[in-house]
């Protein structure tokens, strides 16, 4: 037993194995119940483990200071812990924590949680470590999204990290960081504690006159918790149980004892949350601050402890002195403490709490205190701060709206949609005028939880903000991008380029960029205009520059909208976020990754794309922003189903396609639902479920006869169309299927022009003219370059498909062969073990020439007596590669030993 934990066998025993195998673990209970005590123990037990203790007790003040949580963990980690992070988080995390001041822009809000991240994954691979955080429904945001962030993507050995969690039964608390718990994941209440536990702890605590009868009162009366059973026993002396009216009246009644020097010290302390012997001189007199000090540590109040900071014994007792004092002498406090304190955030929220009434210096100091805040990479905190200092304005209007629309945007760019909504709730009756009732209209619009309602509320920005002014061409752009993900194209190219034209005589460069940007997707995707020519990308360079824009948006507009044939593209996407990460901007990156993965897999380079996809991880790419930007930002479920997809992950590609068109803000994008259902028939195309192919990609093509949409971002939907309307009978889709590819290819599309005579030729041999299908497929075959490798080896595939029903079973199986081979080299195992069974039903006893160039060698070596391992010795491939091979060679060539292969390939005996 630990000393001083009593009736919390269970909850040790958890705890013990917790430390012993890692995982997590979430203590819930009321106040008082004993889940800090609990956590004490955990402590105690993780460092007679060997176990390094990162541990937090937050108070209720500190939940506003931003990091006030992280700067308590960092203080457990080895010195000099940071040395080897990146420059660019290295320093945010020193801006967050205060080691260093700000400079020049804001941190990027990715940067701290990718450096804590660092941090955790560093320090578990040296030693392994306990995370113990006490109330957790006090952490501060900054921290909790920071350690979620981290948590969520450790790569650590499961048992090197063992976390363990006390909050209160509050089911919004802290979900951010408890979703991210690594499994094996427990959660538990603290019971009650029975008689016998009370017994002895009120015998331990206060003395051995507290017999089990009268303990046993004290049990029932307090109803098992352990604080109130302190407390009653406490107030009641011993021979006696005295049971208060409630545990508020108990706390009052133990307060009151207290002298006035003791309740001022007490005061300062728990309206502080966090506060030093040293802070507190500053406001009492040593001669009157000792004995006060003394005076409650008598009285179990208070610890002095590391640090020497003033610490309540628990956080009811703080909670219960700041509740005794009057109103005027919380003010007073405050005003000491504002008037103390150090930290500019920690001053301006206690100047806040100093005055009833509107102060335009509390509101100014709020105002600085969220720049602070926002140039820490806190936004949340931010956010708060904005919404005290327009609380605080002063009869002006203007000053108090614009503060408001400060708070909101804050919260946006946070990601958090519901105090962003909040606050310009609060703030819009302010707007009188047109052009701030505009400035509101357009956050309505951005905050829209639908598509449909962002255009009619951005549409109602049009009617209010003057024509020409920048207000009406930034609402233009907006409207432009909103129209076209409804799938509007005729109203999203005529307020893009009506955007354009009055951006360009504002002569605001950024205004400009971002609407040439939307006319430039808007016009590839209904094949119309410039669509992303050299010129246009130049301009986009040049307005980025222009606008001091970081060269990530030039090098995204780039990946997504090159041709696989160009051959640039790869290249400046990855430079863009080689400078992203360089520059610290790692909100960048979602953006450019995406982009990045387009670009590869529609060269084909689908081990490179599955590359990128992981380094997107580990960079933080895909870190969650808020519910508020997923109907435009669905980034990660999009790179997920592509990558999984090609390379033959069917059922990861089919969870992440199908997750990504089922949320209910994709389904109200046009653009989005159309680009996941495309992606969804090609996993089914992929998995030959031809049924389920075509119900979604006629979806597709609804779509797209709806919309007179002509590109989806270059994805070539049509070929898997017309693959499922073929296997199934379907020619009138088939023809339908003919005619996207063939509109697609007039817009500029090489390869959807060669896939539509592809598809086509399929369709002729369907009928029953395999001559003319022929034809087509070997003149489509020999041209050279006209279709990105992946297609290519389609078109081969199809080949010999029409080859086979024309009879021409050597020709078949070579063509068969020569496209598995080219699916295989490509890493798209699935449409290599589909031409290979197109190869089986062809007919002929399988040859040695059905074996890839890979498959030739590992059977001349295996056949010759060499083992699986030295034959992956050899060719510096895995053994698993080399069986992996070997199944394949023994089913191609119909053999069931390594002596029935060697009889088929008698010339490498012995060799």
């Amino acid at each position: 037993m630990i000393q001083g934990l009593f009736g919390r066998e269970d909850a040790l025993a958890a705890v013990g194995d917790l430390m012993d195998r890692g995982g997590s673990v979430v203590t819930v209970g009321d106040p008082g119940v004993g889940k800090s005590r609990l956590l004490q123990a955990a402590a105690e037990l993780a460092r007679g483990q060997g176990r390094r203790v990162l541990s937090v007790a937050p108070t209720e003040f500190e939940k506003g200071l931003p990091f006030a949580g992280l700067a308590e963990l960092t203080r457990h980690f080895p010195e000099g812990a940071d040395q080897d992070l990146p420059g660019p988080q290295r320093r945010a995390l020193a801006v967050a924590l205060q080691r260093a001041e700000p400079g020049g822009g804001e941190v990027d809000p990715l940067a701290v949680p990718l450096a804590v991240r660092s941090l955790f994954s560093r320090l578990c691979e040296s030693e392994p470590v306990a995370l113990i955080i006490d109330d957790l429904q006090w952490l501060d945001q900054a921290t909790v999204g920071s350690l979620g962030f981290a948590l969520r993507g450790l790569l650590a050995e499961p048992r090197r990290l063992s976390v363990l969690i006390a909050t209160r039964p509050d089911p919004e608390t802290g979900t951010e960081l408890l979703r991210c718990l690594a499994e094996p994941r427990h959660e538990f209440a603290l019971r009650p504690l029975t008689d016998d536990a009370v017994g002895r702890l009120l015998r331990t605590r206060l003395g051995p006159e507290w017999t089990p009868p009268l303990s046993a009162e004290v049990a029932r009366a307090s109803g098992g918790n352990p604080f109130l059973a302190l407390e009653i026993a406490r107030a009641s002396g011993p021979g006696r149980v005295h049971v208060p009216p409630s545990l508020a009246e108990l706390l009052d009644e133990r307060v009151a004892r207290l002298t006035g020097d003791t309740r001022e010290v007490l005061l300062l302390a728990s309206a502080a949350g966090r506060l030093t012997v040293t802070q507190a001189q500053a406001v009492v007199e040593r001669d009157r601050l000792w004995p006060a000090l003394e005076a409650a540590v008598d009285e179990d109040m208070v610890n002095v402890g590391a640090g020497s900071v003033i610490t309540f014994t628990h956080p009811l007792l703080a909670s219960a002195v700041y509740d005794a004092a009057t109103a005027a002498e919380r003010r007073r406090a405050h005003r000491a403490l504002a008037d103390t304190l150090e930290d500019p955030v920690e001053r301006a929220r206690h100047r806040a709490k100093s005055t009833s009434i509107p102060d335009e210096t509390v509101a100014a100091d709020l105002e600085r205190a969220a720049e602070l805040s926002t140039g820490r990479g806190a936004r949340q905190v931010a956010g708060e701060l904005l919404e005290g200092a327009a609380l605080a304005t002063v009869s002006d209007p203007v000053a108090g709206l614009a503060r408001w629309l400060r708070a909101v945007d804050t919260y946006s760019n946070a990601g958090d949609a519901t105090a962003a909504r909040a606050a310009l709730c609060k703030g819009k009756s302010l707007a009188v005028s047109p052009e701030q009732q505009a400035q509101v209209k357009v956050r309505w619009a951005r905050l829209a939880e639908d598509v449909a309602t962002a255009r009619s509320r951005v549409e109602q920005v049009l009617d209010l903000a003057p024509a020409g002014s920048a207000a009406h061409a930034d609402a233009l752009g907006t409207l432009a991008a909103f129209c076209r993900m409804l799938g509007d194209g005729p109203r999203a190219l005529e307020a893009a380029r009506e955007a354009v034209t009055e951006a360009t005589a504002l002569g605001r460069a950024d205004l400009r960029l971002k609407a040439l940007t939307e006319l430039m997707v808007a016009e590839r995707h209904w094949g119309v205009g410039r669509g992303t020519d050299a010129g246009a990308l130049d301009e986009i360079d040049r307005l980025a520059e222009e606008a001091g824009l970081p060269p990530s948006l030039p090098a995204a507009v780039r990946g997504f909208g090159a041709r696989w044939t160009d051959p640039a593209a790869e290249t400046q996407v990855r430079g863009g976020i080689a400078q992203a990460v360089e520059a610290g901007r790692y909100g960048d990156l979602s953006l450019l990754y995406i982009a990045l993965i387009i670009v590869l897999v529609r060269r084909s380079k689908v081990r490179d794309a599955e590359a990128a996809l992981q380094d997107a991880a580990s960079s933080g790419a895909w870190a969650a922003s808020g519910d508020w930007s997923e109907a435009f930002n669905s980034q990660e479920d999009m790179a997920h189903a592509l990558v999984y997809s090609y390379a033959g992950e069917l059922d990861e590609a089919r969870l992440w396609a199908r997750r990504g068109a089922d949320r209910p803000q994709v389904q109200g994008s046009t653009y989005w639902r159309a680009g996941f259902l495309a992606q969804l028939g090609f996993v089914e195309a992929s998995a030959r479920d031809w049924p389920a192919a075509l119900e979604v990609l006629r979806e597709v093509a609804g779509i797209f006869e709806r919309t007179g949409m002509v590109d989806l971002e270059g994805l070539l939907w049509g070929v898997d169309y017309a693959d499922a309307a073929l296997q199934l009978g379907e020619t009138k889709d088939v023809e339908a299927a003919v005619a996207v590819l063939r509109r697609q290819g007039a817009a500029g599309s090489q390869d959807a022009e060669v896939a539509a005579r592809r598809c086509q030729a399929l369709l002729t041999a369907a009928r029953g003219d395999t001559d003319t299908a022929l034809k087509e497929l070997l003149a489509v075959v020999g041209l050279p370059d006209a279709e990105c490798p992946f297609e290519a080896a389609r078109s081969r595939l199809a080949l010999g498909q029409v080859y086979r029903r024309a009879g021409f079973k050597g020709k078949a199986n070579q063509a068969l062969d020569a496209a598995a081979g080219a699916f295989e080299a490509l890493g798209i195992p699935r449409w290599a073990q589909r031409a290979r069974d197109e190869a089986g039903r062809v007919g002929l006893r399988p040859t040695t020439s059905t074996l890839t160039e890979t498959e030739r060698r590992v059977a001349e070596l295996v056949a010759a007596g060499r083992s699986n391992q030295e034959t992956a010795a050899e060719l510096f491939m895995s053994v698993k590669t080399v069986e992996a091979n070997l199944t394949r060679i023994y089913r191609k060539l119909s053999v069931r030993s390594r002596t029935e292969l060697a009889n088929r390939l008698p010339h490498t005996s012995g060799s």
